[in-house]
C-alpha cells in the first residue's frame, strides 16, 4: 500500500505539468448565433461579413451569441444597423438574456484585420510572375525546400501534407 503512493502522487504532479499547447481558433469577424440560451436550439455559424443581420420576431430571434475570437458585434436598436448602439459582444459572447435590438452588425478588431492582411500577402520572387505560382514546381522556394519534399514524397505522406508556409504549394 505504501508503494503505491508514491506513484500516485508521481502521476498527479506529471498531470498538471503535461498541458498541451493551446491554439486560439474562429475567424475574427464570425459569429455563432443560436434562437435558445446556453448556445442550444436551432443554432448557424456566420462568416464575416459586412452587412447587417437583422433579429427575428420576438421570441424566435437570437437569444445566444458568441462572436470568434478578435471580433465583436454590436447590437442595433434599428433594423438597418442603425440607431442607439445597445451594446457590443465580444468573445466568447453570452448565453442568454441578450438585451432587446432590432439588428446586429460583426467584424474583425483592427488588429485581427491587420494580421490577416499580412498573412493574405503573396510572397513573389519575380514581380512579372503569377503570384498564385509561389512555391511551384521549378520555383526557388520549391528548390529550397526539396529535400523535405522527396523525403515526404517517398514516405508517401503518412502524416499528411502540410505546406512549410501558409498559401504556398509545393
Amino acid at each position: 500500500m505504501i508503494a503505491i503512493l508514491p506513484i500516485v502522487l508521481l502521476a498527479l504532479v506529471s498531470s498538471a505539468t503535461a498541458r498541451p499547447k493551446l491554439q486560439r481558433r474562429g475567424l475574427p469577424g464570425a459569429v455563432y448565433t443560436c434562437d435558445s440560451s446556453d448556445f442550444r436550439g436551432n443554432c448557424q455559424w456566420n462568416p464575416p461579413a459586412d452587412r447587417c443581420f437583422i433579429q427575428g420576431p420576438a421570441g424566435s430571434g437570437v437569444v445566444s451569441m458568441g462572436p470568434d475570437p478578435d471580433g465583436s458585434c454590436i447590437l442595433y436598436s434599428k433594423f438597418d444597423c442603425t440607431g442607439d448602439e445597445v451594446r457590443t459582444i465580444r468573445f466568447p459572447g453570452i448565453a442568454g438574456g441578450l438585451p432587446n435590438f432590432a439588428a446586429f452588425k460583426c467584424s474583425a478588431n483592427q488588429q485581427a484585420r491587420a494580421d490577416v492582411t499580412a498573412g493574405l500577402a503573396v510572397k513573389v520572387l519575380d514581380p512579372t510572375a503569377d503570384p498564385r505560382l509561389a512555391g511551384g514546381v521549378g520555383s526557388a522556394e520549391r528548390k529550397e525546400h526539396l529535400e523535405e519534399i522527396t523525403q515526404m514524397e517517398e514516405d508517401g505522406f503518412s502524416q499528411g501534407l502540410i505546406g512549410l508556409n501558409k498559401g504556398v504549394y509545393y
